[in-house]
């Protein structure tokens, strides 16, 4: 009896072990700190802006080499894309703008996406104002503490997204699992803000090229990825639970409507040739009878949109029936990539906006290998 006690015990062990071992070789995550941060929706257009916030979890100095990623859309004709006055096809511009920082042990920092960061050893400490009442302006602060590096402005507008990387000193890619972010979006005239999580892909082993190798489990190419997946997955599915289209808040009553926005980013990025990816994004829709509907759309480097956008009338109320529903989104299989995305809800009554930004549910790793291709350091 005691041999077979012993034989089960060992037995459970290693399927406890097993089971770590999957783990840890999961999809992405918002909660833990990562190799890669991304930053999906990032907003920079005269109403709103940007706060980035990134943290060292770790005791030593770390590097991390930072990519900005315009996808503000271009007429091919006269107007306008922004103001909805174009004459032509509006197509997303691709334009990275790339810059390092880095953090000293448990350091935080941060930065306004329209304003920049620049060195400056005379910054002036955060200070409390006791005169009123322990609150000061949020700007008052801005800059204090140890600077992370120069960091640039982004254009006037700037609709995109921002990916940092933690590389060596040399700027070669290392798999430490320090970097940890979150991004608040905000109105500039009302101060209306809503907040999201980075992101994070867990770094495994490195080969230190610029070919940076997202899962792919045994599905991987040996020439690009000798040794395999050097981070985690990305995601096979995004799961998000939404207001139907046009539903009322019932916190606020039937005169109010809420909207979905859904941001989605490929997951294979070539940053060294600055050619932008394509994917096709299949919808699976369930109202709460759970019925069912379907629809696609593609996105060209970056996509940011309303679900009532995707197919008329859709993700509509009326059509669905109920105020809530469930969406399953996938890439789809003749895309070259996987996707990672944030939605935000935006929540009227009369002439008054707030908006409320929200991680995506995952499921399974993608099997498909995802690639980020970034230029060789200096």
């Amino acid at each position: 009896m005691g041999g077979v006690r012993q034989a089960r015990r060992a037995a459970a062990v290693l399927v406890v072990l097993a089971l770590w071992s999957v783990a840890a070789r999961a999809e992405t995550t918002t909660e833990l700190s990562g190799s890669i941060l991304v930053f999906p929706k990032v907003i920079f257009d005269g109403t709103r802006d940007t706060i980035i916030q990134i943290s060292n979890t770790s005791n030593s100095v770390i590097h991390s080499h930072c990519f900005y990623v315009n996808a503000v859309p271009e007429c091919s004709g006269p107007g306008d894309c922004l103001e909805g006055t174009c004459i032509g096809e509006c197509t997303p511009r691709w334009q990275e703008v790339d810059f390092d920082i880095w953090l000293t042990k448990q350091q935080p920092t941060m930065w306004v996406a329209g304003f920049g960061r620049f060195v400056d050893p005379f910054d002036e400490p955060c200070r409390i104002d006791l005169a009123n009442n322990g609150r000061n302006d949020n700007f008052d602060c801005y800059g204090a503490g140890t600077d992370p590096g120069q960091i640039p402005p982004v254009p006037d507008p700037f609709l995109g997204e921002l990916k940092c990387i933690e590389v060596d000193s040399f700027g070669a890619p290392v798999s430490g699992n320090h970097l940890k972010g979150e991004a608040t979006l905000v109105s500039t005239d009302t101060g209306d803000a809503s907040k999201y999580n980075a992101v994070a892909f867990l770094g495994f082993d490195q080969d230190g090229n610029n070919t940076l190798c997202i899962g792919g489990g045994d599905q991987n190419d040996a020439d690009l990825c000798p040794v395999g997946a050097e981070y985690s997955a990305c995601p096979d599915t995004l799961i998000m639970n939404h207001f139907a289209e046009g539903a009322d808040d019932p916190l606020f009553g039937p005169e109010s409507t809420v909207s979905t926005e859904l941001t989605v980013v490929p997951c294979t990025e070539d940053f060294e040739q600055q050619a932008p990816s394509r994917v096709v994004v299949q919808f699976q829709l369930f109202n709460e009878f759970e019925n069912r509907f379907s629809a696609s759309t593609t996105v060209d480097c970056w996509g940011n949109f309303f679900l009532e956008d995707v197919q008329a009338r859709l993700f509509d109320v009326r059509t669905l029936g109920t105020r809530f529903a469930q969406t399953r989104l996938q890439s789809s299989s003749r895309s070259a990539s996987g996707i990672i995305g944030v939605i935000e809800e935006r929540h009227q009554l009369g002439d008054a906006v707030t908006h409320a930004a929200f991680n995506l549910h995952e499921e399974g790793d993608r099997l498909p290998q995802d690639y980020i291709f970034i230029p060789e350091g200096p």
